[in-house]
Order: C-alpha cells, then structure tokens, then sequence
C-alpha cells in the first residue's frame, strides 16, 4: 500500500469527483452544462498538475467523456512525480558518498 501525501490525496479525489460527476449526473453531460464542467476540471488539472494536467485537454473533445480522463492525468501526474522524485533522493544520496 502507498502512503499518499495530502496533496496527491487531494488532487486524486477531486480529479476522481469529477470523473464520476460525468457518470453519475447524466443531466450534466448536456451541452452547455458539461462543456462547462469539463473546462472547469481542465483548469483546474493544468493549474494544478502541470505538464500531465494537459491531457485533460481531451475531455474537450466530443464522445471522449466516457474515459476517466482527469483521473488519467493524475495518475500520469503521480507516476512522474514519484520517479523525479526517487531520481533527486539518489542525486542526493550520491552527493553524499
């Protein structure tokens, strides 16, 4: 089991939260109130998670909201922050030797 950060846990369930805003609330797939969401959350995920928040950029596309997008990006998000950070930890650790 990984222990999370507040950060990553947070940013997880929000990404989550509006991955299943798109499958729970049907209502709001409509095309005004959807497009709306949807750039809210790319917002929200460029700001937030950076370079890997971009991929969110695919929710603005038609029929691609049934793919948990925003959750792609974080765990896309996750993976690269972890392994930048395992390199710095070496970095470091060489620094030391």
């Amino acid at each position: 089991m990984t222990n999370l950060a507040w950060e990553a846990f947070t940013t997880l369930m929000v990404c989550l939260g509006l991955d299943f805003i798109e499958f729970l609330i049907p209502p709001l797939m409509a095309p005004l109130v959807g497009d709306m969401l949807d750039l809210a959350g790319v917002v929200f995920c460029v700001f937030l998670l950076r370079l890997p928040g971009f991929i969110t950029l695919l929710e603005l596309i038609p029929g691609v909201d049934v793919l948990p997008i925003f959750t792609i990006a974080w765990l896309v998000w996750y993976l690269t922050k972890k392994r930048r950070d395992r390199a710095r930890m070496e970095h470091e650790l060489e620094r030391w030797r």
